[in-house]
C-alpha cells in the first residue's frame, strides 16, 4: 500500500504541540470527513473542501516508530468516490487533511468502505493521540459484513457454536460422523426380524424386502365356521349368503330396514275405515321397486266380538297398498285401535 502524506493543519499542529506538555488537551480523532474534490491540503484549512460525508466509525493505535495506524469503516447503503479526507478531533478541530486527483477509494451501494491510513509524525508524543472507537481495527465477521473470524474445532462445530466459523474439513468430519451414526442405526434395524402372527403370515429379517400377507376366507369357509387363520371379507360374506341390515329408519310407530341383498321390510300402525270399504295405505317410505306382500293384525284392545275382523289385499304398489276392510259381525261405531301392518319388498 502506498503511503499517504497527510498535512497537519495549523490548528491541528497547535493542539498536538500543546498535548506534549498539557495532559488536559484532548487529541481524540472522533470523525473522518470524506471529500470527492481534489483540493490543496494546506495547513491553513479549517474546513474540508468538498466534504460530503463524515464518518464516526474510526479506530486506531500507535504501531511504533512514530506511526499511528488508523482504520475507517462505512457500511452504509450508498455509493461514492473519495479523493480527499480530513481528520476531525472531538472538539471540532480539523487536525489533518489529504487529497489527490485520482480516486483514493470507491464504494458501491452493497459494499463496505474500509480505509486504512498510516500517519507518520516527525517527533515523539503520538501516544497522546486517541480514537473514538477502537473496537474494529479487526472487525468480527457477520452474515452481513466481512471481518475476522475464529475457526471452530470439531467439538465446537458439533455443539452448534454460533460465533466461530466452520471449515470444509470440519464439515466433512461432521458429515462422516453423521454417516457413521446413521449406518450404525440402519445396521441395528437390519439385524431385527419381523414375524407374522395371528392372521398375518410371512416375515423375515429387515435386510431384505419383506412381504406380509393375510389370507381371505371363501364363502364355504364362512359357512363352515371352523378356520381361525382367515380374514372374512365382504365378498366372502356375500358368497356365504350372509345378509345384514344396511339401513334403518324410524318415524314414530313406523319402522324401516333395508338389507344387504336389497330386501326391504316396513311396519307401522294405521287407522281403519268406520265401515266396510276399500281404502289406501300409503307407505312411510316407498319401496325401491315393489311391495311383495303385506300382513295386517286388527288391534282389539277392548276384546269386542263386533266390528271388522280382517284387512284384505286388493292391490300392491311400490308406494302404497290398496286394501279392503271386511266386517264379519255388526260393525262398531268406529274402527277401534286400527291395525298393525308389516310389509316386505325390494
Amino acid at each position: 500500500m502506498i503511503a499517504l502524506k497527510l498535512v497537519m493543519t495549523t490548528a491541528g499542529l497547535g493542539r498536538f504541540t500543546a498535548a506534549q506538555t498539557d495532559t488536559g488537551v484532548d487529541l481524540t480523532v472522533t470523525e473522518v470527513g470524506l471529500s470527492d474534490a481534489a483540493f490543496v491540503a494546506a495547513p491553513t484549512l479549517t474546513a474540508l473542501p468538498g466534504e460530503f460525508r463524515r464518518i464516526d466509525t474510526v479506530s486506531g493505535a500507535s504501531v511504533g516508530d512514530n506511526i499511528v495506524h488508523m482504520t475507517v469503516q462505512d457500511d452504509a447503503a450508498i455509493s461514492y468516490v473519495v479523493r480527499g479526507f480530513g481528520l476531525w478531533l472531538g472538539d471540532g478541530t480539523l487536525f489533518a487533511t489529504y487529497s489527490q486527483a485520482d480516486p483514493i477509494a470507491e464504494k458501491a451501494t452493497g459494499s463496505m468502505l474500509a480505509l486504512a491510513i498510516d500517519i507518520a509524525f516527525p517527533e515523539a508524543g503520538i501516544d497522546t493521540i486517541t480514537f473514538g472507537d477502537t473496537n474494529f481495527l479487526n472487525p468480527p465477521a457477520t452474515s452481513e459484513r466481512k471481518g475476522v473470524v475464529e475457526l471452530a474445532t470439531l467439538p465446537e462445530a458439533e455443539g452448534g457454536d454460533p460465533v466461530r466459523a466452520t471449515t470444509g474439513a470440519i464439515v466433512r468430519a461432521m458429515i462422516a460422523t453423521a454417516i457413521d451414526a446413521v449406518t450404525e442405526a440402519i445396521d441395528g434395524l437390519r439385524a431385527r426380524t419381523i414375524y407374522g402372527a395371528g392372521l398375518v403370515k410371512g416375515g423375515g429379517t429387515l435386510g431384505t424386502n419383506l412381504t406380509l400377507t393375510v389370507d381371505s376366507a371363501s364363502g364355504d369357509d364362512v359357512r363352515a365356521g371352523v378356520r381361525t387363520d382367515l380374514a372374512v371379507t365382504p365378498t366372502a360374506l356375500a358368497a356365504a349368503g350372509v345378509v345384514f341390515v344396511a339401513e334403518t329408519r324410524v318415524d314414530g310407530a313406523s319402522r324401516y330396514r333395508r338389507f344387504s341383498d336389497g330386501t326391504i321390510e316396513m311396519q307401522g300402525v294405521s287407522p281403519l275405515p268406520g265401515a266396510e270399504a276399500t281404502f289406501t295405505l300409503s307407505f312411510p317410505w316407498p319401496f325401491d321397486t315393489a311391495c311383495d306382500g303385506l300382513w295386517a293384525t286388527i288391534i282389539n284392545s277392548a276384546r269386542t266380538d263386533d266390528g271388522q275382523s280382517t284387512v284384505q289385499e286388493v292391490a300392491l304398489a311400490a308406494d302404497h297398498a290398496l286394501l279392503f276392510a271386511q266386517n264379519h259381525k255388526t260393525p262398531t261405531a268406529d274402527a277401534a285401535g286400527g291395525f298393525r301392518w308389516f310389509a316386505r319388498g325390494r
